[in-house]
């Protein structure tokens, strides 16, 4: 048991710092201390920076587009002060471990959205295969809370917004957290594309951004539809200094992708 601990704090240790490296090329990072529609920019996939690690439905059909990774070289500019893991592999749905990490903030400023990242992790050191989505903030962590739910629901008007993937999605919501600016433009910077190509992660969509609650749906496919699959979720913190001084936080969402 003590062996597999070692083990997981170095894999830990690296994914810090090819998270850190995957912020400064333009992807989505983390260090020191994944939208409306269709995007379009696309963001390099995501693996997480080395630094310390203190503390912690109805069926749909999808299409099947090829899978994607992008893996950037690692930017000495920028330097990761803070990686940890915020909540570990468990199902989010479960009564006796929720998927909720919950921080502290001192408000304004509000954590604002500038990066959306993804990316598949089948052969990490130590580690099951896994997809990741990533979420990168100034300003601070938000809290956050994440769950599979039967469908993914606008916020404000109740609508069922359309999610690639079989069974229901995985909704993930930021609390003191935005994606605009003072004038109602967005501040995401790179985000993948809608249908992402992953193993476990198929479709992404915005679902709402509206006073201080951020929240995304993430579709999920697997090879043999189940009746109620616990897909194993882990949440992963990392914050980066850029070369400029800025500190940003990424969120990184890991859904196991083992093979049924």
């Amino acid at each position: 048991m003590n062996t597999r601990r070692v083990a997981r704090a170095g894999t830990y240790s690296a994914f810090a710092l090819i998270l850190a490296a995957a912020g400064a090329c333009g992807s989505t990072p983390p260090t020191a201390g994944s939208p409306p529609g269709a995007p379009t920019t696309t963001a390099p996939a995501q693996s997480l920076p080395t630094g310390p690690s203190p503390g912690p439905s109805p069926s749909r059909t999808m299409q099947t587009p090829t899978p994607r990774q992008s893996t950037p070289a690692p930017s000495p500019s920028t330097r990761v002060v803070l990686s940890r893991v915020a909540y570990d592999w468990h199902w989010p749905n479960d009564v006796t471990k929720p998927g909720s990490v919950t921080h502290k903030q001192t408000l304004p400023p509000v954590p604002t959205l500038i990066r959306i990242g993804a990316g598949d992790h089948p052969r990490d050191p130590g580690e099951r295969p896994f997809n990741r989505m990533t979420f990168t903030f100034t300003a601070g962590f938000p809290s956050y809370r994440f769950a599979f739910v039967d469908k993914l629901i606008a916020d404000g008007s109740g609508a069922a917004i359309p999610i690639a993937g079989f069974g229901g999605p995985l909704r993930i919501v930021f609390n003191s957290a935005q994606a605009h600016s003072a004038s109602g433009a967005s501040t995401i910077l790179s985000q993948p594309p809608r249908h992402l190509g992953l193993g476990r992660m198929v479709d992404y969509a915005q679902a709402g951004d509206f006073e201080g609650y951020l929240s995304y749906g993430i579709g999920i496919g697997w090879p043999i539809p189940r009746s109620n699959p616990q897909f194993l979720i882990r949440a992963y913190e990392v914050e980066t200094v850029t070369a400029s001084g800025q500190h940003l936080y990424t969120v990184a969402i890991d859904i196991d992708s083992t093979a049924p």
